[in-house]
């Protein structure tokens, strides 16, 4: 079993997490009152509605990516996270917002997410220790989700109002730059690459299946056309399925409407639309 793995099944243990849980109550308490008078907060502040009434892309990084679809994004305001910076050598595209909240992708990928351009980069509060500058572009987020004992189990959550207070953390990235988008003003959102489709994937249980015919969770083009792939994730299904259903009913709440672009993949809570017609 890798380190992911073992990662995963400590972070699940029910007793583990009974035993921690009035320490975590405290420590998101203090977070919160931290993080309303830190400047981040004030920064996102600034954005917000700052786009009412445009569009842009969220971009996953699934197999299905291809740079030649992000070469066609140039001009759009996009939204991508983790390793998107494994696809930059095949594109000239840049996001024009970055997003990682995941603590462990930000420990193993900090030097790659500082080098990775001018764009405002949001990363989780809880790894300010790594410092920042001007250059860098980091802003932090404070990523809080509802504590639960059985963290495999979805239950009712709802997203955050107000991302300068905290950004909701609901299994994955995508909805937290969703609700990132809805808080900015962007009215259409447009998701690509989000195949919802992973080779490791959680049962509400906290077992892990493998599905050895899913070939990969992230996408690498190289210079040559050749493609890199790796599998790393490990998904709870039902969790996610559950975000994205979250997702939906608070964009139609805002009157936002998501579109899913993404070229097949698994996820059918939104309307599909054909990536081609919409950007040409």
């Amino acid at each position: 079993m890798d380190k992911q793995h073992v990662h995963t099944k400590l972070r699940g243990s029910k007793v583990l997490r009974a035993i921690g849980f009035p320490i975590n109550v405290l420590y998101r308490a203090r977070l919160l009152r931290e993080y309303r008078d830190s400047k981040d907060s004030a920064y996102l502040r600034s954005l917000k509605g700052k786009y009412a009434g445009k569009r842009c892309f969220v971009i996953g990084n699934g197999p299905s990516l291809l740079a030649s679809d992000l070469d066609k994004l140039t001009c759009e305001y996009t939204f991508a996270s983790n390793r998107i910076y494994r696809i930059y050598d095949a594109t000239k595209w840049r996001p024009t917002f970055y997003m990682s909240l995941d603590t462990n992708v930000i420990d193993d990928q900090i030097d790659n997410i500082k080098a990775g351009g001018g764009y405002p980069k949001f990363i989780n509060y809880k790894a300010k220790k790594y410092g920042r500058t001007n250059e860098e572009n980091i802003w932090y987020l404070c990523a809080k989700g509802k504590f639960r004992i059985n963290p495999y189990d979805p239950q009712s959550e709802t997203l955050s109002e107000d991302v300068s207070q905290y950004v909701a953390v609901v299994h994955t990235v995508t909805v937290s730059a969703i609700e990132l988008a809805i808080y900015m003003g962007f009215n259409e959102i447009y998701l690509l690459g989000v195949d919802n489709n992973y080779a490791n994937k959680a049962d509400r249980n906290g077992k892990i299946h493998v599905d050895s015919n899913v070939k990969a969770d992230y996408f690498q083009e190289t210079s040559d056309g050749k493609a890199v792939r790796r599998s790393r994730s490990i998904a709870n299904m039902d969790s996610l399925e559950y975000s994205y259903c979250l997702a939906k009913r608070f964009a139609d709440e805002h009157g936002v409407k998501i579109y899913n672009a993404t070229r097949g993949g698994k996820l059918e809570t939104f309307e599909r639309i054909d990536f081609d017609a919409v950007v040409k």
